[in-house]
Order: C-alpha cells, then structure tokens, then sequence
C-alpha cells in the first residue's frame, strides 16, 4: 500500500492520501506501477487547482505592485484595470514580469471594476409621419466599455426621442356643390343660363393642389318658339261708288292675318 503525508512545501492535502489508500484496500490486485501513475495523477490535480497563494497582507502589497510597476506604465490589464497612457512601448522584461504578477493576481479572484460607458447614438429612424408632426427615436447600448468586474451600468436613458416633420400637411381644393342656375337671358326661342360653384370645400392650402374641373357651367334654357299674335293688314283700295251722282256709297277692306304655324 502507498502511504501520503500532507507537507506544506508540496500543498498535498492529507486527503489525497486517503483517496490512494482507499483505492488500494478496495482492489489488492492492482499493479504498483499503475498504483503510481494513479498518485502522479492525483498530484497534479492537487497543484493546478490550488487557490491563492497569498495572504491578505501580501496580496494587497501585490495589488500595490501592480498598480505601481506595470498599470502605471502602461500595461493593458486583462483584469479591468485602467492602465496609463504612455508613448513608450513597455520592455520584454518588465512585460512578461507583470504577466507573471496578473496571473498571481487572478489566481486570488482579484480583478477592477469597470464601469459602462455609452457608445454613440445610433441614426434617427424614420418619422413616424410625412407632415403635420411625428416621431423618431434614435438608440445607443451601455458598451463602450460594457460593464464588468462588478462596475456600474451607464447612468441614463438608452433611447432619446424628438418631433419630426411638425410642417402643415398639403390640403388639396375641394368643390363645393353647384349653386342654382341664373334667370334665362331670354323668355322664348333659346336663351342661356349658368350656374357656379367654388374651390372652397376645403380651399387649399399649404401646397395643396387646386380644384380640377370648371366653376361655372351653362346651358340652353327657354328653347319653345316665342307666341305671335295676329294683326291687320293695310286698308285695301276704295270700291267703285253705288252711284254716278246724287250720293252714293263705296267701301274698302282689311284682312285680319293669322300667325303662321311653326
């Protein structure tokens, strides 16, 4: 049977011991050289899930470190970290030294809050309406940065709205209905009359287009042929007298004529 002890220099737990001797209690036929591989196994795991290393004080003189050696200088933080703004470009040396320190870092969960910041607004969409007043909405998201390691949310309204096209709608002419016809311009034998109408229900306005069509029209009224009344003609000649002397008596005429038929 293999035996484990737990030593501070490896980090082997105590526990891992068991596991190995329980193992071998449970299956005596197991090989030793399989035995080994099984503990090596066990070994590894034991390392690489080790949590951090450091105690509080350490670790905050490591936090201290970091800010001072590599995020003052301008190393890019994969923890959140705001690093400063340097021309110069950071030594191979001093790089891989503050890779080596993050690592440390996050092996004790440490990271810095970053708070999100807006991005632009987005274009404004579309009005809601051609003419006589609408609205349009334009957006931008909480991503630039987004919010991580516990930082805050953007402060304010993720969407912003305002009027649009507030001009009067064009209102196209309308005619009202016709109104009476006139009085006939004669009694008899065709005469004329007209009647009217107007752009005025509505009027246009606003660049509205104009009534299409006429607003008068006419038409041919008191089309019956006019009367004709009848009337004397002229006397005709004296008639020869009744007599040669003594008084006689002689006479003439008219003629009543009759209109003639249409």
């Amino acid at each position: 049977v293999v035996s484990t002890q737990s030593t501070g220099s490896s980090g082997i737990n105590a526990e891992y011991g068991e596991v190995i001797n329980s193992f071998f209690t449970f299956d005596h036929t197991m090989s030793k050289f399989l035995a080994l591989i099984l503990f090596l196994a066990v070994l590894v795991l034991a390392v690489g899930s080790s949590n951090c290393s450091l105690k509080k004080k350490k670790l905050n003189k490591k936090i201290k470190q970091y800010k001072k050696r590599c995020l003052s200088k301008g190393f890019q933080s994969s923890v959140g970290c705001t690093s400063a703004s340097v021309n110069r470009k950071l030594g191979k040396k001093v790089l891989k030294k503050c890779q080596t320190i993050e690592e440390v870092l996050k092996k004790c969960d440490f990271s810095c809050p970053v708070d999100g910041g807006w991005s632009d607004h987005g274009g404004w969409t579309d009005c809601s309406a051609d003419c006589g007043g609408g609205n349009q909405t334009r957006s931008r998201t909480c991503s630039n940065p987004a919010p991580a390691f516990g930082g805050v949310d953007c402060d304010g309204e993720a969407e912003e709205s305002q009027e649009c096209n507030k001009s009067q709608c064009p209102i196209n002419g309308g005619w009202t209905g016709w109104g009476a016809w006139s009085q006939c311009s004669a009694q008899c034998e065709e005469g004329n009359q007209t009647r009217k109408r107007s752009c005025s229900d509505p009027a246009p306005a606003f660049g509205g287009a104009d009534c299409v069509g006429n607003g008068e029209e006419s038409q041919k009224c008191n089309t019956q042929p006019c009367p004709v009344n009848g009337g004397w003609t002229s006397f005709v000649a004296w008639s020869q007298c009744s007599t040669q002397c003594g008084g006689g008596s002689q006479t003439r005429k008219k003629i009543l004529q009759q209109p003639c038929s249409s």
